[in-house]
């Protein structure tokens, strides 16, 4: 003969399952989220309109003047 089941049982696991469904949830959509708000420097660059000649000779003034600071 099995031993009698407690009535609260289903109801448990019914919560707890949910609970680990809607954490999971949670989880993944800020993992989701973090990824959307990653800006690298070349999406903020290609966002203003600055070309790729542009940026090089930008980039080539620069070093040029930090260049010049170090020594």
């Amino acid at each position: 003969m099995t031993p009698p089941r407690r009535p609260d049982r289903p109801g448990l696991l019914l919560w707890f399952n949910t609970t680990v469904k809607v954490r999971a949830r949670r989880l993944r959509e800020r993992a989701e989220a973090r990824e959307e708000m990653t800006v690298t420097p070349e999406d903020m660059v290609r966002a203003a309109g600055i070309g790729s000649k542009r940026q090089a000779k930008y980039q080539r003034r620069m070093s040029t003047l930090l260049g010049k600071r170090g020594a």
